[in-house]
Parts: structure tokens; sequence; C-alpha cells
């Protein structure tokens, strides 16, 4: 599972699934759906943080620097994934309703706020998932080439970082590069957290063909140089780290 701080745990798509007007309910009244979704994460990450500062201090793990992380090891669980949906949703048709005072969106708006408020609370009952040792996600990898014997060749790259006791993190977003002929893939991953002892990578053909193409870690600082023998058929890349207790309003706390 990804990070809270990862980046937004849904996306406009994700968004159409719960509702299928929401595109063009964005395009008719001009709302910046990625903007809504950046708004809606940071007010959850705030209603997260005052939950574990002022609700759970007892079971919180980091209680002690709780201040310092903030959210930093907070997971995406299912729960707050839709919950951050549904709070985008109410955001939206809220600012719908507001621009123009159109009846119409006020239903919408009132069943999002709803829903916004029964996933929160649903989200606390489970508990909000944490990990010990959060692994955040990469940024985009430095893509280049050296002189080789490959074909021309598209290239997806995703890269993932690798801690000491072999816990890895969300993968970055996936990137694209074409290779011209007589040239080898290069990808370097940049701006290591301090977490990180290795790195792996993730190379495919389509977009949804990569999987992992070094069998051990790549060191921290070391490049990954595609061989002439071509991709070897790895496993795809993980979804991050699964929470190591769950925290849940202060009552209990119960282990993953």
């Amino acid at each position: 599972m990804a990070l809270l701080t990862d980046g937004n745990p849904n996306d406009t798509e994700a968004l159409r699934i719960y509702e299928t007007a929401i595109l063009s309910v964005a395009n008719v009244e001009m709302i910046d759906l990625d903007a809504k979704l950046g708004l809606a994460t940071e007010e959850i990450s705030e209603d997260v943080l005052d939950i574990l500062l002022d609700h759970t201090r007892a079971y919180d793990p980091q209680s002690s620097v709780r201040r310092r992380i903030g959210v930093s090891d907070v997971v995406v669980t299912p729960q707050l994934k839709r919950w951050q949906a549904a709070h985008t949703l109410e955001i939206v048709y809220r600012d719908a309703f507001n621009n123009q005072l159109n009846d119409r969106y006020k239903p919408k708006w009132d069943e999002y706020r709803a829903l916004s408020r029964d996933a929160r609370e649903q989200t606390e009952r489970f508990g909000i998932g944490l990990v010990l040792n959060p692994v955040p996600k990469p940024a985009t990898p430095i893509l280049s080439v050296v002189p080789g014997t490959t074909a021309a060749t598209t290239y997806y790259v995703q890269v993932s970082w690798v801690t000491a006791t072999a816990q890895e993190g969300s993968p970055s977003d996936e990137t694209a590069f074409e290779t011209a002929a007589g040239s080898q893939l290069v990808t370097q991953a940049v701006q290591p957290p301090a977490i990180a002892t290795g790195w792996n990578v993730y190379i495919g053909l389509t977009d949804s063909t990569v999987t992992l193409q070094n069998s051990t870690p790549i060191p921290v600082g070391q490049t990954f140089t595609l061989p002439s023998s071509g991709l070897v058929n790895g496993q795809p890349p993980g979804n991050g780290q699964m929470p190591d207790v769950y925290v849940t309003g202060g009552r209990m706390l119960r282990r993953g």
C-alpha cells in the first residue's frame, strides 16, 4: 500500500468509478479535478494527524514524535482511499453548487458530504494503518543510454526503494523512454531517502507488462544497464508496504 505522503490516493479515473458524470461536471463548471484531489488529500491528512495527536496517544507507537513526523508513516488503506474519494467529490459538488448557486448540484453535495463523513468514521473504526519504517515513493528515474547492440525500442520503467530489511516502498510513476538502435537502456534512481539501502527496477515493453529486472537490490548510487540479452520475466511491481499496526480511535490497537 502507498503512503499518504506519496501523493493523492485517487486519480480522476478513480473518481469516475464513484461518479460517472464527474468529468462532465468538472468540464462544464471549469473545476480542476487534480487540484481538488490535492485539496482533499491535504484536508484528510490534517484530520488523520488530529486523530493521531488527540485521540490515540496511548496506542500510537510514534506518539512521542508525532508532531514532527506528521502523517509520513500513514498507509493508504482501502478505507482511507474511499474517504479521500468521497471527500474529493464532496468538494467538487460544493464548488459546483456555489459557482452559480445551481440547485441541481445541492443533492450531490449533500450525498457526498454524508458519504465522506461515513467513510471517515469507518476509517477510524477499522484503524489508521501505520508502518514503523516508512519507505517513500521514488521520484521519476533518470533514463539514458550507453552504446550497445539492441534495436530501437520503447521501454516503460518504474523503480522502488528497498531497505536493509527487504522492505519495499511503492513504485515510482511509470515513465516511457525510446532508445535508438545500437544502444542499451540505463536507469538511475535518484533522491534516495535515508532509510534506503538499494532499489529495484521494473521494465516492460508496454505500460502493463513491467516486471522486475534485477535479481538483488541495486545499491544506492549505482545505475542499472539493461543487458544485451534483453528483458527478463520477473515479478510485477508491488503496491508498497502493509501496515505494521492499526490505530483505532484511542480504544484499541490491532497488529497486522
